[in-house]
This record gives structure tokens, C-alpha cells and sequence, in this order.
């Protein structure tokens, strides 16, 4: 038996060519759109399978990453129904040629992290949840290929590394190691990790979130 989601978009009619999304969706998710709106049916052994949910909230996860608009799936049950409003922009269209995703649980992970970091409007939280996306693709962080190190401040960070750095800076407290040392005095900061009370701490931080951003975007870009 099908379980039936409506998708929701602030109330609004969702701005996406239904072609396109439906060649993202994979075979088990037919979208079809009705009079009042647009509805994912997914297969299910029975009908409002609870189960069904994740699978298509990590398809909206990615829909949300591709176009920046918000979706929220509603389970349709044959007692009751309700309207949840949720947040909407649009900025872009799904890729032509975009098809179903080979998903693994570290994708759904990192997907889902990007859509709460892209909801929040605190800099360091969003330091934290766009290197962790980052930082589930390349673990290691003292690896040297993939986290260069630094120790010359006439010049920034690679830009992973930099990453990494700004999440030491909000995620730890105390005196900062010799490698983000160095990167404190790049950034004209004592050698202090989470140094709230320094007049250019949060300047300094919330400066460079979209440089986290901007790895994130690029791990996530490479895997769909």
C-alpha cells in the first residue's frame, strides 16, 4: 500500500519545473500533482508507514541543497490532516539531466546538516554543522593531503584547512596549538580559542563562515 506525503512550501504553489523533479525522485517516490497541490506517494509495505518519512525528507534535503527551496512533506492520513508552515526562497532550478541519487548514510547525514546550518542564523553554528559535512567526507584532519598545514601566516590557509581552523576556533576553548596559533595571527587575534570577550572575535569569525560554507558546498556538489 502507498503512503501519501503532500508537499508543502509555505503555503504556497512550489516554483519547480514537475518534470525535472520528478526525474530526481527515485522509482519508489511518483509525485503527482492535483488540484491543491503537489503529492509524493511512496511505496510502502502498508499504508501511513511511519518508515517512509526519512526516505522522502533526505529526496527534500536534496531538492533544498539544488534550489534553496524548502519543502516539507506531510503525511496524508485518512483521520486527520494539518498544515505546517515552513520556510521558502528560491534561488534556482533543478539541473537538467539531475536523476534519482545512489544514497548512502553518510549523504543523508550531510544533507540534512546543510539544511539546518542554511536555516540558522548563528555564524558559529554554522561553522560547526558546514565542517562537519566537510569533515565526514575527509575524517582525518591531520592528514596532510587532505588538511595542508599551515604555519606561515604571510598567506591564508587552503581553504579545507582554513576550514578546519575556524572550527577550532568556536568548537574549543583555551590556548589555541601552534597551527591555529598561527592562524589566530593571520587573523590579527590573540592566541586564545573562543575568545568571545575580544571586540573582533565575532567579526573575525562571522566573516568567514561562507568559506566553510563554500567546502561544504563543494563536498556535497561532488557526491550528487
Amino acid at each position: 500500500m502507498p503512503t501519501v506525503y503532500r508537499l508543502v512550501a509555505e503555503g504556497r504553489e512550489i516554483d519547480l519545473e514537475h518534470d525535472q523533479l520528478k526525474a530526481a525522485f527515485p522509482q519508489n517516490i511518483a509525485l503527482d500533482s492535483r488540484g491543491d497541490g503537489l503529492y509524493a506517494i511512496v511505496e510502502s509495505a502498508v499504508p501511513e508507514d511511519s518508515e517512509t518519512q526519512a526516505l522522502i525528507d533526505r529526496e527534500l534535503d536534496r531538492v533544498f541543497f539544488l534550489t534553496c527551496i524548502r519543502l516539507h512533506a506531510e503525511m496524508c492520513r485518512t483521520t486527520v490532516t494539518r498544515d505546517l508552515k515552513v520556510g521558502y526562497r528560491v534561488h534556482s532550478r533543478i539541473p537538467r539531466g539531475t536523476c534519482p541519487q545512489d544514497w548512502t548514510n553518510r549523504l543523508s547525514l550531510q544533507l540534512r546538516l546543510w539544511t539546518i546550518a542554511a536555516g540558522s542564523t548563528d555564524p558559529y553554528v554554522k561553522v560547526l554543522l558546514f565542517f562537519q559535512i566537510v569533515e565526514l567526507s575527509h575524517p582525518d584532519t591531520r592528514n596532510n593531503v587532505d588538511y595542508p598545514p599551515y604555519d606561515d601566516t604571510s598567506y591564508p590557509p587552503h581553504p579545507r584547512t582554513e576550514a578546519k581552523l575556524l572550527r577550532h576556533l568556536v568548537a574549543h576553548s583555551g590556548d589555541a596549538k601552534f597551527e591555529t596559533g598561527k592562524y589566530l595571527e593571520f587573523l590579527g587575534l590573540p592566541p586564545r580559542l573562543s575568545n568571545l570577550v575580544h571586540p573582533d572575535w565575532d567579526r573575525a569569525v562571522s566573516e568567514r563562515v561562507a568559506l566553510v560554507e563554500a567546502q561544504a558546498r563543494e563536498v556535497l556538489q561532488s557526491a550528487l
